[in-house]
C-alpha cells in the first residue's frame, strides 16, 4: 500500500498550526461527513438517552386518575329576545376567566374540601383541579386527577355541586348550571412515559453531535494535503510517498 507525506515549507507549517489554532471553519458538508463518520455514537447515546428516560419515567411516576364535569355561565336570569341571548353569551364568555378565578379562590376550596370531610387541603385540591374555559362557549371544564380514582370523583363532584351556589353569591344576575357531572375513572389516565422518552432520544442524539463537533472544533491536525490547501490556502512544495509492506 502506498502513502504520501506532504512536504511544506517550515514557514507554511507553523502558519498553519497557529491558523488552526485561532480558527477553525466549517462547510454545512464537512458537518455532515462528521456526523456520518460518527453515527454510530449519535446512535448509542439516543437509545441510552430515549430508553433510559422511558424507562424511568415509567417506573418513578404514579398512574393518575381524571374525573371531569362541565359548568354552564349564564349571566342573565331571564332573555326575551334573541339580541339579549347573544348580548348575553358574549357577556358570560367575557366574564369567563374571572367566574374560574372564583371557583380557584381558598374559600371555594375549603368549601370544597368540607364535601370531602377535609381530606385534602384547599392547596391540594387547587394542584389537582383545572379549570379549562371552553373556547367560543360560556362553558367551564372542571377536571381533577388523583392517584386514586375515587378520590377524583369525589374531589370534582364537591367542586360542581358547590359551583353554583358559590357563583349566585358572588354574581348577582348570573347563575350556574350543570351541564356533565363527573364520573369515577375505570382506567388511569396516559402518561408522558412516551413523549419524555422522545424528548430524551433527542436530547441523547444531540449531545452526542455536539460532543463530534467539539472534538473536531479543537482538532488542529492537519489530516492531507487537500485539507491543507482548502482550509488554509497554503502552498504544497510536494509530497514525499511512504511505501509499507502489506
Amino acid at each position: 500500500m502506498e502513502e504520501t507525506k506532504a512536504n511544506i515549507s517550515p514557514a507554511a507549517l507553523k502558519q498553519a498550526a497557529e491558523s488552526a489554532a485561532t480558527e477553525s471553519q466549517f462547510s454545512i458538508i464537512d458537518i455532515i461527513n462528521m456526523m456520518l463518520t460518527f453515527w454510530w455514537l449519535i446512535a448509542i447515546l439516543a437509545i441510552l438517552g430515549g430508553g433510559g428516560t422511558y424507562a424511568y419515567s415509567k417506573l418513578t411516576s404514579v398512574p393518575q386518575y381524571e374525573s371531569s364535569g362541565t359548568l354552564y355561565i349564564d349571566t342573565q336570569k331571564e332573555s326575551k329576545t334573541d339580541d339579549v341571548n347573544a348580548s348575553g353569551l358574549q357577556s358570560a364568555i367575557t366574564l369567563l376567566p374571572t367566574y374560574i378565578e372564583v371557583l380557584r379562590s381558598e374559600p371555594f376550596l375549603e368549601t370544597v374540601s368540607d364535601g370531602v370531610d377535609n381530606k385534602y387541603s384547599a392547596s391540594s385540591i387547587l394542584d389537582m383541579a383545572s379549570f379549562t374555559a371552553v373556547e367560543e362557549t360560556n362553558l367551564i371544564t372542571v377536571s381533577v386527577s388523583a392517584a386514586d380514582p375515587h378520590d377524583a370523583y369525589l374531589v370534582a363532584r364537591s367542586i360542581i355541586s358547590n359551583a353554583p351556589a358559590r357563583i349566585a353569591q358572588i354574581f348577582e344576575g348570573g347563575s350556574v348550571k350543570v351541564i356533565e357531572y363527573p364520573k369515577e375513572a375505570t382506567s388511569a389516565a396516559s402518561d408522558n412515559a412516551f413523549r419524555l422518552g422522545i424528548i430524551g432520544f433527542i436530547a441523547g442524539a444531540a449531545i452526542a453531535m455536539l460532543i463530534i463537533f467539539l472534538i473536531n472544533l479543537f482538532d488542529t491536525r492537519v489530516k492531507s494535503s487537500e485539507e491543507l490547501t482548502n482550509r488554509y490556502g497554503l502552498p504544497i512544495l510536494g509530497e514525499i510517498p511512504n511505501l509499507i509492506d502489506v
